[in-house]
């Protein structure tokens, strides 16, 4: 059997499993665990840090932050952690079979994309009294006409010209910023207790730096956000890809030289990947984002299955909205296909095992929306943290595979 990092495959998801497991008790460094109700706790283990005479594979899966940065700076890499363990379970979930120091780096990565939403909820917030509009790139949530009980007034909110400006000059500021992040080596927050968002901004400042990640991603994301003050209809794929690159493919070209890809033409695969995930998103909130006056579904694809917008304001569920989604869902599950092919080029460390957990455990969710009958209206689509363990064999298998080797089916 092959290993990987020196681990054979079911060892390194039970080691993840546990540093995840750790990794969501709010308890000190050195801590009980019991699995069982009517055991015994098991004996006290100390974390921080890992013994040295542990091998170096698992000391990176037990260590708490990258090993090789001053107490300051492990700080701000945590801070980083907090707000992608918050925000993004799926991806937390699978960054635990990552080394140290490139989990913490995703971690500030995705912090500061996060930075980016928080700035336009916050700038919405003033706006309009605390009213986001959201969107798939910027996720400030209303609450739906089920949900709040209004009418159709109430439950479609479209950006009013007070919104969109305050959340251009919100993304303006945060040019700004990533401007004076790539302009200077980053600098330590000032005060005796900085607050979490300029420590992980810290975090983020030391990992572009270290691992190259280029200024124009995280621009494309400013620019996918803008898309969502002025266009709410997609008339065809082309143009809903377009937005889907923007918000989410730069994503996993973002995550290129932190995974160590080591094949550039394998960028056009990590695009295919981060679209399917958003492709994914898409699907799974169909009602929510009509509730937000978007409709990301393409106009053409609703034509040619004889469905109009008054059926999605209806909430139709029948055979041709059934048809739809299966339709969107193949859709997806050949971009994650194409999308997954590249994974053999990323660095064999736990980064091609993280970027394959990521994607099968996003690709679940469309067997989750198929499980329900495509009804994404009736309730959100997800996977439960057991769900998520079943699938991980599936990426096992998809993060062996080297070059030339066929694709496995795992979506």
């Amino acid at each position: 059997m092959v290993s990987l990092g020196g681990l054979y495959p079911m060892q390194y998801i039970g080691l993840a499993r546990a540093r995840y497991v750790l990794s969501r008790r709010s308890a000190p460094p050195s801590l009980s665990l019991s699995f069982r109700r009517n055991r015994p706790p098991l004996p006290r283990v100390d974390i921080d840090p890992p013994p040295a005479k542990i091998p170096r594979v698992i000391r990176s899966l037990l260590s708490p932050a990258p090993s090789e940065t001053t107490a300051r700076d492990r700080s701000a890499f945590l801070a980083a952690r907090d707000v992608c363990r918050r925000h993004a379970r799926s991806f937390y979930f699978a960054s635990h079979f990552l080394p140290a120091d490139k989990r913490y780096a995703a971690y500030a990565v995705y912090a500061f994309c996060r930075m980016i939403d928080d700035a336009v909820d916050l700038a919405e917030d003033e706006a309009v009294g605390g009213a986001g509009m959201g969107s798939k790139g910027m996720p400030a949530r209303l609450a739906s006409d089920a949900a709040s009980g209004g009418g159709e007034d109430a439950s479609r909110s479209r950006p009013t010209s007070g919104r969109a400006e305050a959340v251009e000059a919100a993304l303006a500021r945060f040019e700004a910023t990533l401007d004076a992040v790539y302009a200077r080596p980053p600098a330590y927050p000032d005060g005796p207790a900085p607050d979490e968002a300029a420590l992980a901004l810290y975090a983020f400042g030391l990992t572009v730096r270290r691992f190259g990640v280029p200024k124009r991603h995280f621009q494309e994301m400013v620019t996918g956000c803008r898309m969502d003050l002025t266009i709410d209809r997609y008339e065809t794929w082309a143009d809903l890809e377009r937005y889907c690159y923007r918000v989410a493919g730069v994503v996993g070209l973002i995550m290129c030289p932190i995974f160590g890809l080591s094949d550039p033409a394998a960028e056009r695969q990590a695009v295919l990947m981060g679209n399917a995930m958003q492709l994914t998103n898409i699907l799974r909130d169909v009602g929510e984002d009509w509730g937000r006056g978007r409709l990301y579904l393409p106009q053409e694809d609703l034509a040619r299955f004889g469905l109009a917008e008054a059926d999605v304001d209806a909430r139709t569920v029948d055979d041709r909205f059934c048809g739809l989604m299966r339709f969107e869902v193949a859709r997806a599950r050949d971009l994650y296909w194409r999308g997954s092919a590249g994974l053999c080029h990323l660095a064999n460390d736990g980064s091609r095992l993280t970027a394959a957990a990521m994607a099968v455990v996003y690709g679940g969710i469309l067997r989750a929306i198929e499980r329900q009958g495509h009804d994404v209206y009736r309730a959100r689509a997800h996977l439960t943290t057991r769900q998520k363990l079943a699938r991980l064999p599936r990426a096992v298998r998809l993060a062996r595979r080297e070059a030339g080797d066929p694709l496995p089916d795992v979506f």
